[in-house]
């Protein structure tokens, strides 16, 4: 996921695409309307107006109040002034919730999760390499810490994208759910199972199937799929 100040910085930017080039024009009883100076580039304001939009509905959430007043300043027109007006209202929008983040009473929908999955990636991961060198721990207690480490991370991914999971969570489940959204591959959903049924070997007490050289290609396969969960940016 980008860091916060790039998604801030993009905003403000967008923002100011649907500000510039606009002059008001008075109206009566001290009203008026937003018009652009240069018509031929309305249908432009209008695509980055739309650009606006999509851009709350992702990383301030679909059902906030940012994203449905962004919607609704828009289709009024302004206060039924124009649709210039609406385009600037949309930045005006946006220019509102980058403040209430940076102030931080606001946040980008999914940076915990996002945070999440990075610490995964560094603190569980090298808690298993500690548990793969040291000879006198059995593998299976690494094992099944990669398992904890890519469900975590599979769930985060899901809080991050708004899913909405309606079976019993598990590492099977997320699998599932994401392959249904097409965010993995049918070969990274085999492997997820992979990994989760040698996961539920070691917890279940199997350990004559054990060995450290397949926790050890267990590590390997983990990190290869925590790097691809991490890639899934919103």
């Amino acid at each position: 996921m980008p860091n916060q100040e790039d998604v801030l910085s993009y905003a403000r930017s967008l923002a100011e695409t649907l500000q510039e080039g606009l002059v008001w024009v008075p109206g009566r009883e001290d009203r008026g309307w937003w018009k652009i100076s240069d018509h031929q580039q309305l249908p432009t304001l209008m695509a980055n107006a739309f650009a606006g939009m999509e851009f709350l509905r992702q990383y301030a959430g679909a059902e906030s109040f940012w994203t449905s007043r962004a919607a609704e300043v828009y289709q009024s027109r302004g206060d039924n002034q124009s649709t210039e007006s609406g385009a600037r209202a949309v930045g005006d929008v946006l220019l509102t919730w980058v403040r209430q983040v940076e102030a931080g009473v606001g946040e980008i929908v999914g940076a915990r999760a996002w945070s999440e999955v990075g610490l995964i990636s560094t603190d569980m991961m090298g808690q298993v390499r500690r548990l793969l060198d040291d000879k006198q721990t059995h593998p299976a207690a690494a094992i099944v810490l990669c398992g904890a480490a890519l469900e975590s991370a599979l769930r985060a991914l899901i809080e991050a994208r708004g899913l909405e999971l309606t079976e019993r969570p598990s590492l099977s489940a997320y699998s599932r759910l994401l392959r249904k959204e097409e965010l993995i591959t049918k070969q990274e959903a085999k492997d997820l199972e992979q990994v989760g049924g040698l996961r539920n070997t070691a917890a279940h007490g199997q350990f004559d199937e054990l060995s450290r050289e397949r926790a050890g290609l267990m590590e390997q396969q983990t990190n290869l799929l925590l790097s691809r969960i991490s890639e899934l940016q919103l």
